[in-house]
């Protein structure tokens, strides 16, 4: 379809991208490049800036939803920075914590990441948990961000997600039911909260000991006969089966969760000691917090409201009234809006850190170098 111009100069395609978009040969190279976008290529600049706006939309949604009567007593209280910024420190090492289990935990399933990926996307997941319904939602998209790593391996990536966040439940009920048990009394509302942290807590353990010690016998394939989802719901339980045989495994597990949800409740402790470092009488004790926080914590993962925001705060506020030791000055309330606010801070760390680079290609290396590895063995053995 040559235009009379080139007709007449006797000019050829250029090229066979040229021809195959259909254009004549005397539009310059450039405009082809300028006006023709290609349908596989997009500017380099585009994902990050999209990246970036959507980061800044989840914040200023974080910082919108933010109950304003919440930050009257922040503001209005004389702090130690010090220890906030302690506590600050204290929180980030338990994100940490919980995202290298998830990295033991996929190794184990055979889907190798490299820690900063697996950082990047805990972030991710930590970030989105501040916006979206209950204050787990966001594994959902770390869930889905890890599957695009490992297509050939999705429902496992997936399971990964909901088998560690069910690990981290675990150890938060754990810590629970334990710090209650050394309280010297409980109210009516403590001892309901301590029987459902004890019930919960026996049920996970169980179920972990099962597939530690009998997981070869369960009769996982039943689930391939479910309608609809048994497939899915075949590959999940089989993914669970990672447990059995490896005690090593669980410890691991069980002593980072544990881990996480310690620095955290300490965390809470050393922003009332920021808060009411003038006056350390008020101060309610370490065990004292380990009594209101964890089961504060629990009940916010419930989908309720966006990253548990309220339910949370109200909840820290109540179970310190209930605990009679605790002086009336003091304000679970306020020391549960630092705490939010440093959640704020750490989704922002983590937002930068998502935005830092994209490690998909060292990941995806990993996950080849392991398929390569597996195979060779199977040939060997063979």
């Amino acid at each position: 379809m040559d235009c009379a111009l080139c007709r007449n100069s006797n000019l050829k395609f250029r090229s066979s991208r040229i021809a195959n978009l259909g254009m004549p040969s005397c539009v310059p190279r450039f405009l082809h490049s300028s006006f023709m976008m290609q349908p596989n290529r997009l500017p380099a600049f585009l994902i990050p800036s999209l990246k970036i706006i959507a980061v800044a939309m989840i914040l200023g949604w974080i910082l919108y939803r933010f109950p304003e009567k919440h930050w009257r007593p922040l503001m209005s209280a004389s702090k130690d920075w010090r220890f906030l910024f302690l506590a600050l420190g204290t929180a980030l090492v338990a994100h940490l914590v919980s995202f290298w289990r998830w990295k033991i935990l996929l190794g184990a399933l055979g889907l190798p990441m490299r820690l900063i990926e697996a950082c990047r996307l805990g972030f991710l997941g930590s970030t989105l948990n501040m916006v979206s319904v209950g204050s787990v939602g966001g594994d959902v998209f770390k869930a889905v961000a890890a599957a695009r790593l490992a297509p050939g391996k999705r429902t496992e990536v997936v399971t990964s997600v909901l088998v560690d966040r069910a690990l981290g439940l675990l150890g938060l009920v754990l810590v629970a039911s334990f710090s209650l048990s050394l309280a010297p009394a409980l109210s009516p509302t403590m001892r309901w909260i301590w029987s459902g942290a004890l019930t919960l807590s026996g049920l996970g353990s169980t179920a972990l000991l099962l597939v530690l010690l009998f997981g070869q016998w369960l009769p996982t394939h039943r689930f391939q006969k479910l309608p609809w989802i048994g497939q899915i719901v075949f590959r999940v339980a089989n993914a669970c089966m990672v447990f059995y045989g490896r005690p090593w495994l669980v410890v691991q597990m069980i002593v980072t969760s544990l881990m996480v949800h310690t620095l955290l409740t300490t965390s809470c402790w050393l922003i009332s000691i920021a808060l009411y470092h003038s006056e350390p009488n008020v101060i309610p004790t370490l065990a004292q917090h380990f009594q209101a926080i964890p089961p504060a914590m629990a009940a916010a993962t419930l989908p309720i409201t966006p990253g548990g925001v309220g339910i949370q705060e109200l909840l820290i506020q109540t179970l310190f009234a209930e605990i009679p030791e605790v002086s009336s000055a003091f304000s679970g309330l306020v020391v549960a809006t630092t705490y939010r606010a440093i959640l704020v801070v750490i989704a922002l760390i983590g937002a930068v850190v998502y935005l830092t680079g994209n490690e998909r290609r060292l990941v995806e290396q990993d996950l080849a170098a392991t398929t390569k590895a597996t195979a060779g063995t199977t040939n060997t053995q063979e």
